[in-house]
């Protein structure tokens, strides 16, 4: 799916797919219900949590019909396997950008709080929605390639789904558009925020921050785990696709390789439930750093804080 790299294991995957799906519609949707249902009127933090779960269910709904085909082959049509190559990729690129985008906000609210202070309550939630809209775009618009070049085809094992063959600088185009905006820049961008934002905590006086500094590693671990081997495979069959020449059992590692990694990847949707779940003590610690910052400026910034409601 999108890699260019020939896979097989579809027993082990359809397995490990299964699972995915069921801790994460589980996790998701206790979060989606827990969002959906609170009082008042949604902060921006929550609406960009909210947006993130969506993003992370509409793919976990997406595997489904991949963990079927991994068992009997693909019995859903061509214009299935157009629509759910691409939304499975929109399901990745939105959830890397809603991610980025949470942690920069985080970041604003902690280390920058009297400036997130004096903007409005509604300006706020107003570039949250604009924000939340151009991700959804931006993110349709980089998976349509992989909807409009994925196609069914008659085999010796079955009917498949993937995309079809494409010229050398068209997939090294597409490799290095998901290496560089979806995973160099986002996890640059969340390792300085969260770095920053660990920074601010040890100098805060909160008793919880080293709780709070520890979550914040283990999202950072978290992502790099999920991200990082996947990533480094579609690069490292960048390199193949350049010198055109592998052997066999290169291909062959490769493949296998693409087979965990992806994997890893996958698991990233039941992540961020797991992690929001269980990580409250880590965002009451950020609102409470924030009201302290706050505190140390004049008299404006309460003015600016109560305006903001």
């Amino acid at each position: 799916m999108g890699s260019g790299i020939k896979m097989d294991h579809n027993q082990s995957s359809a397995v490990l797919y299964s699972l995915i799906i069921c801790i994460s519609l589980t996790a998701n949707g206790f979060l989606l219900w827990v969002l959906w249902t609170r009082k008042g009127p949604v902060s921006p933090a929550n609406l960009l949590l909210l947006h993130l779960t969506v993003s992370d269910l509409a793919f976990t709904v997406t595997l489904v019909p991949w963990a079927i085909y991994h068992v009997w082959g693909w019995l859903f049509g061509d214009l299935a396997c157009k629509v759910l190559s691409g939304t499975i990729f929109l399901g990745l690129y939105s959830y890397m950008m809603f991610l980025t985008c949470m942690t920069v906000h985080r970041y604003v609210a902690v280390v920058h709080a009297v400036r997130r202070a004096a903007l409005s309550a509604c300006r706020e939630r107003l570039y949250t929605h604009l924000t939340c809209t151009f991700v959804w775009v931006f993110s349709i618009g980089c998976s349509l390639p992989e909807a409009f070049l994925s196609v069914t085809e008659i085999t010796p094992d079955g009917m498949t789904c993937g995309p079809t063959q494409q010229s050398l600088d068209v997939e090294l185009a597409y490799h290095y558009m998901q290496l560089s905006i979806f995973f160099l820049l986002p996890f640059l961008i969340i390792a300085f925020c969260y770095a920053r934002i660990a920074m601010t905590i040890q100098r805060s006086q909160i008793g919880n921050r080293q709780h709070a500094v520890w979550l914040i590693f283990c999202i950072v671990i978290g992502f790099f785990i999920c991200w990082t081997p996947y990533n480094v495979t579609i690069f490292i069959h960048s390199l193949q696709l350049l010198g055109q020449q592998a052997t066999f059992a290169w291909k062959e590692g490769l493949a296998y390789a693409y087979y965990i990694t992806h994997i890893l990847a996958y698991c990233h949707c039941c992540l961020n439930p797991l992690i929001q779940i269980f990580g409250g003590a880590f965002i009451s610690a950020l609102h409470v750093i924030s009201a302290l910052y706050i505190s140390q400026w004049p008299d404006h910034a309460f003015v600016a804080c109560k305006h903001k409601g």
